[in-house]
């Protein structure tokens, strides 16, 4: 039978990451009397479907274990309803958690899952496909291209994002795109286009460091225009989220907008990469019942 508190998780997420932090997050429950429930995610969208199986089952909260992927998997299942999701972040990028507040630490972020306060966070479109962080197309896929490829010959997962990072950045490539959205438009040669609900991607780099995932607007960062030379030397400002000041930088804030590129590329939805451009970004405000620190 279903507990109350069911906790979702991935086994192959963070190389290990999470088979550890399972450990630790269900004795600790079990020391502290906490009844739960638990299922293990086997394959790539399964984690969506365990998810929509225990809301209809009774679930009065489900706490996800797992990387931004899995994260992501659970939150579509629990769209518009009043199920809460905690979330134990243990991949490889965990960039969902940055703007939420939740600490890295498995018990520091049970402590926030079990007794946290619960708020109606927005969710994203990227065409068809659902994201709550940040969707986006261009140097982010060409490094979580390479970042893959390194995933498979190393175990530690940032050494993995660094790898590929640096890897990208020897082959860098700019598209030809026309944007539009609401009230504006422009054509450039686009290295970068990320529209954020959340600040992150790529393992830490602050893409969209003025984002709100409670605020109703997605943030788009456009870098445009920018020679190699001038991409090496604005990438430290860009890890930093210090990359808005620099004249290559175009940002602002929305609820929709479209890009149409030359050659077409796939896009980075939430760090997974999936079908791509033409793309339309859509914000769908308080979408989702997330727990985060009160």
């Amino acid at each position: 039978m279903l507990s109350e508190l069911h906790l979702i998780w991935n086994p192959v997420a963070g190389n290990g990451a999470a088979v550890r932090a399972y450990q630790l997050v269900t004795d600790a429950l079990a020391e502290r009397g906490i009844a739960f429930t638990a299922e293990k995610s086997a394959y790539a969208g399964n984690a969506t479907e365990l998810a929509k199986e225990a809301a209809a089952n009774g679930a009065k909260k489900i706490v996800v274990l797992g990387g931004d992927g899995t994260i992501r998997e659970v939150a579509m299942a629990l769209m518009n309803t009043n199920i809460p999701l905690g979330i134990i972040s243990c991949g490889t990028g965990n960039d969902i958690i940055r703007p939420l507040k939740i600490p890295n630490d498995p018990l520091a972020a049970l402590e926030i899952a079990l007794d946290g306060e619960v708020r109606q966070m927005d969710a994203a479109m990227a065409n068809d496909l659902l994201y709550f962080n940040v969707a986006g197309f261009g140097f982010d896929v060409d490094v979580l291209r390479y970042v893959e490829i390194y995933k498979k010959r190393m175990k530690n997962g940032s050494l993995a994002y660094m790898r590929g990072l640096l890897t990208a950045l020897l082959h860098l490539n700019s598209r030809k795109t026309t944007i539009s959205w609401p009230g504006g438009s422009m054509e450039a040669q686009v290295l970068i286009i990320a529209a954020g609900n959340g600040t992150h991607f790529g393992g830490g780099m602050m893409v969209t460091p003025k984002a709100d995932p409670f605020d109703g607007l997605l943030d788009i960062c456009i870098i445009n225009n920018v020679s190699k030379l001038n991409a090496y030397l604005i990438l430290p400002k860009f890890l930093k989220g210090e990359h808005l000041t620099t004249k290559y930088v175009t940002y602002f804030k929305t609820t929709e907008l479209t890009a149409v590129c030359e050659p077409a590329s796939l896009l980075d939805v939430d760090g997974d990469i999936l079908p791509g451009t033409p793309v339309t970004f859509k914000i769908i405000p308080k979408a989702l019942s997330v727990v985060v620190p009160k």
